[in-house]
């Protein structure tokens, strides 16, 4: 089986210009949930497809208790989605 190939990943500066990030990961943090995205794919037939995770699917929360989260997607312009994590 083929490895999964790890994501190119760039933080952007306010000049626009891009540093490369070496990480596995990246979390951002919402108030108090946080959304994971892997930089690389969690199973090969999700190459090239971009994951969001929260809650317990979160490497090392896996033990995490209560009601869960919910990622809840609403439409923007053209090409922009909202995601915002929800506590249920």
């Amino acid at each position: 089986m083929n490895e999964n190939q790890k994501y190119q990943t760039f933080a952007v500066l306010k000049d626009g210009t891009r540093q490369p990030i070496d990480a596995e990961s990246i979390i951002i943090q919402l108030e108090e949930e946080e959304i994971e995205i892997p930089l690389t794919p969690l199973h090969p037939v999700f190459q090239g497809k971009l994951t969001l995770v929260t809650g317990s699917a979160i490497q090392g929360r896996e033990n995490e208790r209560g009601g869960g989260t919910q990622l809840v997607i609403e439409p923007g312009a053209s090409n922009v989605i909202h995601i915002t994590p929800k506590k249920l």
